[in-house]
């Protein structure tokens, strides 16, 4: 198939999990609390790398960057914990279509922690996209809510999960990097779920199960469209998460994101996209 059309079909697979996660973290929080259900999601990713270990053996876990891994986990745990908080608190289509500022946050990072240079063009990329947040948020004719605050703070602290990832990437390989943010998530993630601990009763199980498949789907799309295409071809499709996300949102609770939610989404988009191929072409 045309490399765009395999992309395309791998980031749809990865928007699938996505919506299914926050749809997922929202039927759950009636029952267990945020941080039980991020434990669990970590527990389940474990267990579907153990074939990943099984072939590769514990070797393959050998590392002199624990620490910059440790970070990591840190940085991605809590970024999970607020965007798990945030689809509870906001309409799911609300907090979906913040998530798109997370290029926009790591362009900025990259300037500011990794010295690269940003011209012009991608700073007015910048301003536009951080104007289409204004669009969703409205400040001024609306309250700005906590929901919405945490999903954008889950969106900077993913930006920086991105900034470390590129430092590994320079001596680590993708599978390690990957299996070690699952097994390191699990005690960090473990401390906070103890303090409100709650264990899964009945259909629990089912969900947490699925929670699990959820997850691994959203990671292994992109990882898998990032590989059969570059960043900047995976970033055009990255917008469907949105339709899917409102469409579940719909299926299981009816709601319906206004229009302002499209349109500044729709400007975040564009100006992401702009960004990421930018960023290719200087690359």
């Amino acid at each position: 198939m045309p490399t765009a059309l395999v992309v395309a079909l791998w980031m749809v697979f990865s928007a699938a999990g996505f919506a299914a996660i926050l749809v997922i973290v929202r039927e759950l929080s009636q029952d267990l609390p945020v941080f039980v259900l991020n434990f669990w999601r970590n527990i389940f990713a474990v267990m579907l790398f153990l074939p990943w270990l099984a072939r590769n053996g514990f070797g393959a876990m050998r590392t002199r960057r624990l620490p910059l891994l440790f970070l990591r986990s840190v940085v991605m745990v809590t970024s999970s914990i607020m965007l798990f908080y945030s689809a509870v608190l906001i309409p799911i289509g609300e907090a979906t279509a913040i998530t798109f500022t997370s290029p926009l946050f790591t362009t900025l990072l990259a300037a500011l922690l990794l010295k690269e240079h940003v011209g012009w063009r991608r700073s007015l990329a910048l301003g536009a996209g951080f104007a289409g947040v204004l669009i969703i948020l409205r400040p001024g004719m609306e309250a700005i809510t906590p929901g919405a605050l945490l999903a954008i703070g889950s969106s900077i602290l993913f930006a920086f999960v991105v900034i470390i990832g590129k430092r590994l990437s320079e001596t680590e390989s993708p599978g390690l990097v990957i299996l070690m943010l699952s097994l390191i998530n699990l005690p960090i993630s473990f401390v906070p779920a103890l303090a409100v601990w709650q264990f899964p009763e009945g259909s629990d199980w089912v969900w947490l199960l699925a929670l699990g498949i959820a997850a691994t789907m959203n990671m292994y799309g992109i990882q898998r469209a990032i590989s059969a295409g570059d960043a900047s071809l995976s970033q055009v499709f990255d917008f469907v998460r949105l339709p899917l996300a409102a469409l579940a949102a719909w299926l299981v609770f009816s709601e319906v994101p206004d229009p302002w939610t499209w349109a500044g989404a729709a400007v975040i988009f564009a100006a992401a996209v702009y960004t990421t191929r930018r960023e290719a072409r200087a690359r």
